[in-house]
């Protein structure tokens, strides 16, 4: 897969050195309040990158532009490909020093125009726990309609939690043109 760039953000596919600040990621305690799953050991996350690379799924690290280097910043995927029915699911991850800068509108909007306009899906979908407001709104922003609410779908920490499904079709995507915000 090429790198997806734009003026600030480069896009790249997980590397074994990435996988640190990823795990790191995934064991803050905010952001694990709205992951699905718990964190996970370094040499499970090991495994989880040569799965990756086996499966077909699609994330990738994404890195700020800051004074001539590259920060990296979290994790956007395209995943669970049904070629078939031309569908995939998206999800998302950026660190707290990067969150509320633009950083996944950004980053979500690269990896969306890759998978309608170069890898011909039609659909992509979403779940996000219903409380999860920022990525609730960034999903809306970026043109993603609400399908329906799953009422205590998934039982994380101690208590069941309502999650909203969301989709986008290319159509939609490609109407509301969205480039000319950051590139």
């Amino acid at each position: 897969m090429r790198i997806l760039e734009s003026k600030k953000l480069v896009l790249k596919p997980v590397e074994e050195e990435d996988l640190q600040f990823l795990l790191d990621l995934r064991w803050d305690r905010d952001t694990m309040d709205y992951l699905i799953h718990y964190p996970i050991s370094y040499k499970s996350q090991q495994q989880w990158l040569e799965n990756i690379r086996k499966s077909g799924d699609m994330p990738l690290s994404i890195f700020v532009k800051e004074n001539d280097e590259l920060k990296i910043a979290g994790t956007v995927g395209l995943y669970e490909f049904d070629y078939r029915h031309q569908r995939a699911n998206w999800r998302l991850r950026v660190s707290q020093t990067y969150r509320r800068k633009g950083i996944g509108f950004e980053s979500t909007y690269l990896m969306l125009d890759y998978g309608f306009n170069t890898l011909n899906i039609n659909k992509i979908v979403s779940d996000s726990f219903a409380d999860n407001i920022a990525i609730v709104k960034l999903s809306k922003k970026l043109g993603f309609i609400e399908e329906g609410v799953l009422r205590r779908h998934y039982f994380h920490h101690g208590s069941f939690r309502d999650v909203i499904a969301f989709g986008l079709f290319r159509e939609d995507f490609n109407k509301k043109n969205l480039i000319n915000n950051f590139i």
